[in-house]
């Protein structure tokens, strides 16, 4: 609460915030406390302004609308879809793919509530449109520049930022997690479950494995090994002995080595393993973790390994108001990198709050998302749009989307699970989501999304960056969304 109460200390000393604006009030977000959360038996929380949504704004119209997009447009050259392909996948493509399977099930559940078969029949063809477009990336189908297949081998890239072609395990895990189920026995899956799972598990698996420098150097300079031999040798990664010792202090902590503490990493691996405890958690072998021997508790590894990730993130980076640094040579709040923190919190949440071995982190992270919550009430923008600055607290700087989107998602689903208070942050999220939609254009791309970006340690790093329209980032967002509104009117449909 040491956060939340700074929030009221400068709201009440100074009556401004950051950037000039005019302080809201800040709200009470419910508490941190699980016992805190409405009890079986009260008066069920009015939802109306979170439903009932029309024209564009619809979730599960506006949903398959970006899907439909999503399957039309050629892979991102790194979110940007006006840029010529990249010669791989990464992590924003990644991002609306998750987006998309998520969004997808809770539109089939809620076409099976309604009784409209037409829409599930919809829902499914979409969903097949993704799962081909997976295996046409897969088999070389997907190509860049002269035709050439993307590379899909991509556990012994050398680069700095290769946390960001992991995640494209989560994507094979997640298939392996709901093929089995009833519900999507119409979808044809081309691989088996076990080769969905092989191919995910390498990434979740080499993204904690302890090497040694040795084993680390005998990776990086096998040509075999790297990108399936299609790269020049000359190129490979020489590591040095200090840039071991770093990866080697968080390998120690439990941690991955490839942790860099810039908040999309947080998300980055953090996805990869949680779609890994989802594709593993029925199977006891996964109760251990043969590179952690000190892990006392019976839970899946995968999912063991991403509480601790975010655990290390949400200390490492803890800013201000509730918000965080982008990273710790970035000490702004920008909007997209806060939105990571503000996804991934109530996702492990939903995970982990009832589980009695992860009671201490979960009372952290809902502290965490609690006291965020309240920040991003106060620095919601005032304007029509209702939505946020691309420096959150710098609310007269442009309106950045992808971040909103995130925010809204989180908006959505603290409400959802009773963690916030629903008139009134129901009230800022449907505003927001109606600000979201009118940046949609005609065909569902979003725009004023900003481009990917380095860490900046000035203002005008950015203020001055790249806004593009129908960049993955936004894309993700804006189904993330619709997936978050679609399970609220699931649980209303059925009564919960």
């Amino acid at each position: 609460m040491a956060r939340y109460m700074n929030i009221l200390s400068i709201l009440l000393i100074n009556g401004l915030l950051l950037g000039g604006c005019t302080a809201k009030e800040a709200p009470d977000t419910g508490g941190s406390g699980k016992d805190e959360k409405p009890q079986t038996g009260t008066e069920a929380p009015d939802f109306d302004m979170l439903l009932n949504f029309e024209g564009k704004a619809e979730p599960i119209s506006c949903g398959r609308n970006i899907v439909k997009r999503f399957i039309e447009v050629p892979n991102s050259n790194w979110g940007r879809t006006d840029k010529s392909p990249s010669s791989l996948v990464t992590y924003p493509d990644v991002c609306e793919w998750l987006g998309a399977f998520w969004f997808l099930e809770a539109a089939v559940d809620n076409a099976i509530l309604t009784g409209d078969e037409t829409a599930r029949r919809e829902a499914i063809s979409l969903m097949q449109g993704i799962v081909d477009r997976y295996d046409d990336v897969i088999t070389g189908k997907t190509t860049f520049g002269s035709g050439t297949p993307l590379y899909t081998g991509l556990l012994w890239r050398n680069e700095h930022n290769r946390v960001d072609y992991y995640i494209w395990g989560a994507i094979s895990l997640h298939i392996a997690s709901i093929m089995e189920n009833p519900k999507y026995n119409e979808v044809d899956f081309p691989q088996t479950r076990a080769e969905y799972l092989e191919f995910g598990l390498q990434y979740a698996d080499n993204q904690f494995h302890p090497y040694t420098m040795e084993e680390f150097q005998t990776r990086f300079s096998n040509a075999a090994d790297y990108d399936l031999g299609r790269v020049d040798p000359s190129k490979n990664y020489k590591l040095d002995a200090s840039t071991y010792s770093g990866w080697k202090k968080y390998l120690d902590q439990g941690c991955s080595w490839q942790t860099r503490l810039w908040l999309d990493d947080m998300f980055m691996i953090t996805a990869l393993q949680v779609q890994a405890y989802y594709a593993t958690k029925d199977d006891p072998a996964c109760s251990t973790d043969p590179w952690w021997p000190s892990k006392t508790n019976s839970q899946n590894r995968y999912l063991d390994r991403a509480v601790r990730e975010m655990v290390l993130y949400a200390n490492e980076l803890q800013g201000s108001q509730g918000l965080y640094w982008h990273a710790t040579n970035a000490k702004q709040f920008w909007a997209r990198g806060n939105g990571w923190m503000a996804v991934g919190m109530p996702l492990m949440l939903e995970i982990i709050e009832d589980i009695p071995d992860y009671a201490a982190e979960a009372a952290l992270l809902r502290e965490e998302y609690n006291d965020m919550m309240t920040g991003l009430y106060i620095y919601q923008k005032k304007d029509e749009a209702g939505l946020w600055a691309q420096l959150i607290d710098h609310t007269d700087m442009w309106t950045e989307t992808s971040g909103s989107g995130m925010f809204t998602f989180a908006f959505i689903t603290g409400v959802r699970n009773g963690w916030l208070d629903p008139e009134i942050y129901g009230e800022a999220a449907a505003k927001a989501w109606k600000g979201l939609v009118s940046y949609l254009d005609d065909n569902y791309d979003l725009r004023e999304v900003c481009a990917g970006t380095a860490a900046g340690s000035s203002v005008s790093h950015y203020e001055n960056a790249k806004r593009t329209t129908g960049d993955t980032h936004g894309q993700a967002a804006m189904l993330w969304c619709t997936y978050a509104l679609t399970l609220l009117e699931n649980a209303v449909e059925s009564g919960l």
